[in-house]
C-alpha cells in the first residue's frame, strides 16, 4: 500500500494523467530526473541526465496550499546535478543552483562544472576543420535585482574558466602556435533585462529582452583582455486556446584580444557548437505551436543566422538556416512545466534535442 501511495503521486488527480507536480512540491526530497540526448555533430552522439531538486519558501507553500492552481506564477528555486558523455570521448559534470528570493525580487544562478570536449575549429568555408581537445573547470556567479515592482532587472555576473587545450595542428588555429595551451579566462558583466513571461520554464505568454556587456581582463584572474556585447529578445504569444507563436532574436559582438574559443557562434537547433563563428553574429528564429489537448503540444520552428568578422560586411557573408519540429508534454501541470523532443535540420546535419521547458 505504501508503494501504491507513492506511485499515486505521479498521477494528477484532476485528469488522471502522468504528472510530477505532487512529487516535486509535496516532498522535501522531491526531484525531477531529466534525461537528455546529445547528437551535436561538434561532440558526437551520447547522452546524460540531470537531477533537479525544487525548493519553495514557506510563503510559496502557504500560497500553494490555499490555492494549488496559483503555483504556476511562483518561480521556484532549483538545485541540480548534471553529467553526460559522448562517443567521441567528450564528457561533463557539475552542479548548480537557481534561486528566486524575496518574492522574485532577486534572481540568482551559480554553478561549477568540469568537462573535457573533443571539438573541431573551423575557418570560414572550411568543411574539414582542425581538431582539438579542451578540458577544464568553469565557475559562474550571476545575480539580478528587480527594479521596484516593475518587470525590469539590473544585474551582474562573474565567470572564470581554467582550461588546457591540446591541438593536432596548432599553426592552423588563429593565435595558437603550440600543441598545448594552458589558459584562464575571467570576466565581470553588467546587464539590464525586462522579463514579464508567465512562466520561467515553459512560457506561453510574455516577453524577455536584455542587453549585456562582459569585460574580460587580467585584473579579474584571466589571461586575456577583450569585451563581449550581447542584445537578445524573446516573445511568446497565444493566438487562441490552441495556437501559439514565439519569436527570438539575438546579436553578439566581440572586440579585443579574445581566444579563438570565445568568439560568438550561431547557437541554434540544428547547428553544431563553434561551427559558425565570427567577431559578430546575428540570428532570428520563429516557432509555431499547436495544443492537441491540455497535456500534449506539437510545434514547428525555423531560423536563420549569420556570423561575420569585423572587416566583413554582413551583406557579403552567408546566412545559415535551420528548421525542425518537436513536441512537448506537460509533465508538471501545477508548475506549467513541459518536457519534449525537437528534431532539427541545419546546413549540414540532423540533430535531436531533449528539451526541458523552452528551447530558448
Amino acid at each position: 500500500m505504501s508503494h501504491a501511495g507513492a506511485f499515486d503521486q505521479f498521477f494528477d488527480p484532476q485528469d488522471g494523467q502522468l504528472d510530477a507536480s505532487q512529487w516535486i512540491l509535496d516532498n522535501a526530497h522531491g526531484f525531477l530526473p531529466v534525461p537528455f540526448a546529445i547528437t551535436d555533430p561538434a561532440v558526437g552522439v551520447g547522452g546524460g541526465a540531470a537531477l533537479l531538486f525544487f525548493h519553495e519558501t514557506e510563503q510559496q507553500k502557504a500560497k500553494r496550499v490555499k490555492d494549488p492552481e496559483s503555483v504556476q506564477g511562483i518561480p521556484l528555486s532549483v538545485s541540480g546535478v548534471v553529467a553526460g558523455a559522448t562517443n567521441n570521448g567528450s564528457y561533463l559534470g557539475g552542479a548548480f543552483h537557481s534561486g528566486n528570493w524575496r518574492d522574485d525580487s532577486v534572481r540568482y544562478l551559480g554553478g561549477i562544472f568540469g568537462a573535457s570536449f573533443n571539438l573541431t575549429f573551423y575557418q570560414p568555408d572550411d568543411n574539414q576543420g582542425q581538431k582539438f581537445n579542451m578540458e577544464g573547470i568553469y565557475f559562474l556567479q550571476d545575480i539580478d535585482f528587480r527594479l521596484g515592482k516593475s518587470h525590469f532587472f539590473v544585474g551582474g555576473s562573474y565567470s572564470y574558466m581554467d582550461s588546457k587545450t591540446k591541438f593536432e595542428m596548432p599553426g592552423l588555429v588563429p593565435g595558437v602556435n603550440q600543441f598545448d595551451l594552458d589558459s584562464r579566462d575571467a570576466d565581470v558583466s553588467v546587464k539590464l533585462t525586462y522579463d514579464n513571461r508567465d512562466n520561467t520554464f515553459s512560457p506561453e505568454q510574455g516577453t524577455k529582452v536584455g542587453i549585456k556587456a562582459s569585460f574580460h581582463d587580467k585584473a579579474f584572474g584571466g589571461d586575456f583582455e577583450y569585451q563581449k556585447y550581447r542584445v537578445f529578445g524573446q516573445h511568446y504569444q497565444k493566438l487562441n486556446d490552441k495556437w501559439g507563436v514565439a519569436v527570438r532574436g539575438d546579436a553578439q559582438a566581440i572586440s579585443g584580444d579574445a581566444p579563438f574559443y570565445a568568439r560568438p557562434f550561431l547557437e541554434m537547433r540544428g547547428m553544431p557548437a563553434l561551427r559558425y563563428q565570427g567577431d559578430n553574429t546575428v540570428l532570428a528564429e520563429a516557432e509555431v505551436s499547436y495544443k492537441v489537448n491540455d497535456r500534449w503540444t506539437v510545434l514547428g520552428f525555423a531560423g536563420t543566422g549569420n556570423a561575420f568578422d569585423s572587416d566583413q560586411s554582413i551583406k557579403d557573408t552567408k546566412w545559415r538556416t535551420s528548421r525542425g519540429a518537436g513536441f512537448r508534454y506537460l509533465i508538471a501541470r501545477q508548475l506549467g512545466m513541459k518536457v519534449g523532443i525537437d528534431i532539427a535540420k541545419g546546413p549540414l546535419d540532423w540533430t535531436t534535442h531533449i528539451q526541458f521547458g523552452s528551447a530558448w
